[in-house]
């Protein structure tokens, strides 16, 4: 996992590194046995689509093109792939929707969530919607999921954390 993510900051062998971030992801689902988990099963959807981003964005123009062959252009291929990247991040936005109690001030935060998804999906003034996103999800992440106020030894300790560091990543 650690080399993994050294190329992909490093921006080297992308697709190996992808696949192998994409394989820790899998195995931490089916590890854990957490894959029928509503919100984890959405948190791992999220990563995933932030690594198929980080997949799209590496893409460079190859020169080889077989004769004969029909092929999606680079540009295509790159396309669809960010499309699904975005679709992908969303779904931590619907995770944070379905979990937990429901109040006005969660509906309002939700329909406006929802808008914004909609315009990151779509790529309609995305980054602004993006923006918002990342602000709603970082407020949700320090008050649900605030280990540091639990007591060292409480069971649920290990799971707030490694909840809060996994979203924090995603964000």
């Amino acid at each position: 996992m650690a080399v993994c993510s050294t190329l992909v900051i490093a921006r080297k062998y992308s697709e190996y590194a992808v696949a192998g971030l994409l394989g820790v992801v899998v195995t931490q689902a089916l590890g854990y046995g957490l894959i029928f988990d509503l919100n984890f099963f959405l948190r791992n959807l999220s990563v995933m689509g932030g690594l198929l981003m980080v997949l799209s964005d590496s893409w460079v123009r190859k020169r080889f093109a077989p004769a004969g062959l029909p092929q999606l252009e680079e540009k295509d291929r790159k396309m669809y792939v960010q499309l699904g990247g975005r679709v992908l991040l969303v779904f931590l936005f619907v995770g944070f929707v379905f979990a937990g109690e429901w109040s006005i001030w969660r509906v309002m935060v939700s329909l406006i969530g929802l808008v914004a998804c909609v315009m990151v999906v779509v790529g309609f003034k995305a980054k602004l919607s993006a923006v918002m996103l990342v602000v709603v999800l970082s407020i949700f992440n320090v008050l649900v999921n605030n280990f540091w106020t639990l007591h060292p030894h409480h069971p649920h300790k290990d799971f707030a954390k490694y909840d809060f560091f996994q979203i924090l990543s995603i964000v």
